[in-house]
């Protein structure tokens, strides 16, 4: 066996460097051959093993160059919303991945089996801490590997996305072991652990109701405007009348919601004065011809001005004719039923670089190099909401804006505040027809699943449908399709045990999970 000619430990350096980014590439959506997420992180380990005792530039360039083609095998297609922006994240993003093989350098002293619970402690530790920072980038988080197969993940109703991470590292590591050991046991112990989530995810697909709750009618528009010329150069009258004419196609007297995407109130709106805006004239047109009962949720850009000496935030700008004066940029949604009740939430999980400016209350001289934001093009940081909000009165929604729909955990702050289901409004063409805008509806499959939660997506282009409690899809629409879909979905005021307690608690157990693997393996050799 140590001499064949498959087994990763004989392969070539750059073969090595190379082959995890090709299997993480067919293991992740579009392609979807998610098993190969359980040998993709074999040659990395391969790597650390046959460098650790080698000069830092060795062991930190090799690996360094793994995760490097791995994030452009993945994510290149980022390139197509900011050439500059793709450059930056490829590389830094690889770099934080870099940490925990950082941290384990530091323990060659330890035995092999010590050293393989400690790398996948550092590991999740790391994805835990890259949710949560100002240069979050959580896309390529081991448990979003699962979306292009969800029946097999039903349990993460209990775990979330970081299940899936520990799955992943823990099977990598038994079979780098059999590669290495030459003992056959390591691979029954991983085909023990993927039998039995098989069996937990069968179970629970028979055990999930996905028609409990009340019943509702919610239709999604997906208007297809070209972002870069169309979307936010043509007169918001124009694009408003256009969504309302596709939507009159499909609501009707029966339907209760209707979902409009990301900023498709794409002039900015003053939210102090929104009861008195005419550009909302047009939500009466809707409800008054075909549907009494409708109630809108939609994508806005949102405005709102302070009076203050000193800076009241760290997002605002200041006015150009009045040095007190100061207005605030939202990425927003906005909620509207048929007595005219209006609300809103901003978007609070910010892309770094397009959305926000990381770092600035830190390195406040940081504001000054912002980038250009796609939205409004007005350079700074957009600003934020103190929590998750969910709206509407009676059947209240998660609205939850694009770049947030990737974070779990953040995901249960809305069914926290009342939601009893998930509206994803976003906007995926900047990436053109490319694997993004597929791997970021995909994500939305697996909050259905933690959440036990129907989900209604409305994009501007890229795929807007359905999609129930269990992961599965209903009237998936097409890339630039011009259309209006109507579903039968259930709001539900069910709680799973991960809505309720979060990543948190999976961290701790994991790492406490791992303590007793690494016991167990000491006491008995």
């Amino acid at each position: 066996m140590q001499n064949a000619k498959w087994n990763p430990n004989n392969w070539p350096t750059w073969l090595l460097i190379l082959s995890p980014g090709l299997l993480f590439l067919l293991a992740w959506v579009p392609i979807s051959i998610t098993p190969l997420l359980w040998l993709a992180f074999v040659p990395i380990i391969v790597l650390v093993q046959r460098f650790q005792l080698e000069k830092r530039w060795k062991y930190y360039g090799s690996l360094y160059l793994s995760l490097f083609v791995w994030n452009i095998l993945t994510t290149w297609w980022v390139y197509f919303a900011s050439p500059s922006g793709a450059i930056f994240m490829l590389i830094l993003n690889s770099l934080f991945m870099l940490t925990p093989f950082i941290i384990f350098r530091f323990t060659t002293t330890l035995k092999w089996t010590y050293r393989a619970m400690l790398f996948i402690g550092f590991w999740m530790l790391y994805e835990y801490g890259h949710h949560r920072w100002d240069l979050s980038w959580p896309w390529l988080a081991l448990g979003n590997g699962y979306s292009g197969m969800p029946f097999l993940v039903q349990w993460f109703e209990f775990t979330g996305t970081q299940g899936g991470t520990l799955l992943t590292l823990l099977i990598n590591f038994l079979v780098f072991a059999y590669f290495h050991q030459d003992h056959k046991k390591y691979l029954i112990f991983a085909s023990i652990i993927v039998g039995f989530i098989v069996i937990v995810s069968s179970i629970l697909i028979f055990r999930v109701n996905i028609e409990e709750g009340k019943p509702i009618n919610v239709a999604v528009l997906q208007p297809s405007f070209d972002p870069w010329n169309e979307k936010f150069i043509r007169s918001s009258q124009e694009l408003n009348a256009e969504m309302v004419e596709i939507s009159l196609t499909a609501i009707d007297s029966k339907t209760d919601w209707l979902l409009w995407p990301e900023t498709a109130l794409a002039q900015s709106i003053n939210i102090s004065d929104l009861q008195s805006t005419q550009r909302l004239a047009f939500v009466k047109q809707l409800q008054n011809n075909k549907s009494p009962k409708l109630k809108l949720l939609t994508g806005m850009t949102a405005l709102e001005y302070y009076q203050s000496a000193t800076k009241p935030n760290r997002s605002v700008r200041r006015t150009a004719y009045d040095d007190n004066l100061w207005y605030n940029i939202y990425n927003s949604a906005l909620f509207i039923d048929t007595n005219n009740e209006i609300d809103y939430y901003h978007k609070s999980k910010l892309v770094p670089g397009t959305e926000q400016m990381p770092f600035i209350q830190t390195f406040p001289f940081l504001e000054k190099l912002a980038l250009s934001l796609d939205e409004n093009s007005i350079t700074g940081s957009l600003g934020v909401m103190d929590s998750a909000k969910a709206l509407g009165n009676k059947e209240k929604v998660a609205p939850i804006i694009c770049y947030e729909s990737i974070y779990g955990d953040y995901v249960n702050e809305f069914v926290k505040d009342g939601a009893q289901w998930l509206g994803v409004i976003t906007n995926d063409a900047w990436w053109n027809k490319t694997p993004g805008y597929k791997q970021h509806f995909s994500y939305s499959l697996l909050r259905c699943i933690e959440q036990r939660k129907w989900l209604a997506r409305s994009a501007n282009t890229g795929t807007s449908a359905f999609i129930d409690p269990l992961g599965n899809i209903y009237q998936e629409t097409g890339w630039y399709e011009k259309t209006c879909i109507q579903q039968k979905i259930f709001a539900n005021n069910s709680r799973t045990l991960y809505s309720r307690l979060g990543d948190s608690w999976v961290l701790i157990i994991s790492l406490g999970l791992l303590m007793i693997i690494s016991g167990i393996r000491s006491l008995f050799g």
